[in-house]
């Protein structure tokens, strides 16, 4: 009979959180209803935050209500999502989403998913046409929802690889599950939503793609991978070096 696994939860998760809301003191925002977060999540995918905030803008300027979006043409939304990434895939999966939802549910809302669990909420958002793991969890952790779940894209991957809060070679669609195995039992939406914000600063400011600034890093003392980099580099002397300790002999 094979057991089930069971996972410790991190001790280091307190003090890094703790560290990040020193570093960047998470601010006070104001909660968008889920549709409304998941329609901006599929805009901003990939997309730079400036450029994606005034295509969502331009969305919700033009369009007064959801409904109005559900039947546009994709080629009106285009001119509408300009210069967001994919915008030409997007102008036409959004109203297919937006109608995959009415269809589904009966209503063009998500309010309904707040007496769900957090693992059917998130697969019956992941069946809808260009919605990921990333939209899902964002989705249910950012919105009105509030659902104890955090949200990881490549950037905030990159961090929780290098400080082993994750396996080496799980997959993208397996790194929030096993940190919320690791996570203090009394986490809420509030610490989730601030780890997610402290780790994409971290990620921009000193935990690089390339080389990460690990020696001006605040959490550096509790990252394997920052050890690493501190550790003393090995000298070896070049071969005429070598020549002249030879003839100093």
């Amino acid at each position: 009979m094979q057991m089930p696994l069971s996972f410790a939860a991190d001790q280091r998760f307190p003090e890094v959180l703790n560290r990040l809301k020193a570093a960047w003191p998470p601010r006070e925002e104001q909660h968008a209803d889920p549709l409304s977060q998941l329609v901006f999540m599929l805009v901003s995918a990939d997309t730079p935050s400036a450029i994606a905030l005034a295509a969502y803008r331009r969305l919700r300027s033009r369009y007064h209500g959801w409904p109005a979006v559900r039947d546009e043409a994709p080629e009106v939304l285009l001119r509408v999502l300009r210069g967001i990434d994919k915008a030409v895939e997007k102008a036409v999966t959004l109203p297919r989403l937006l109608q995959e939802i009415e269809d589904r549910h009966g209503l063009l809302e998500l309010e309904f998913l707040a007496g769900w669990t957090t693992q059917a909420a998130r697969e019956w958002l992941e069946a809808l046409p260009g919605v990921d793991a990333m939209i899902s969890t964002a989705t249910l952790n950012f919105s009105t929802l509030r659902k104890t779940v955090l949200a990881l894209d490549p950037e905030g991957a990159r961090v929780v690889r290098r400080f082993g809060f994750v396996a080496p070679a799980a997959p993208m669609s397996a790194l929030d599950r096993q940190i919320m195995d690791k996570i203090p039992a009394s986490w809420q939406a509030k610490e989730m939503s601030s780890l997610y914000s402290g780790i994409h600063k971290l990620a921009g400011t000193y935990c690089h793609k390339g080389r990460p600034k690990c020696a001006k890093c605040p959490l550096n003392d509790l990252c394997p991978t920052s050890k690493k980099a501190s550790a003393a580099i090995l000298q070896f002397p070049s071969k005429s070096q070598k020549a002249v300790a030879a003839t100093s002999d």
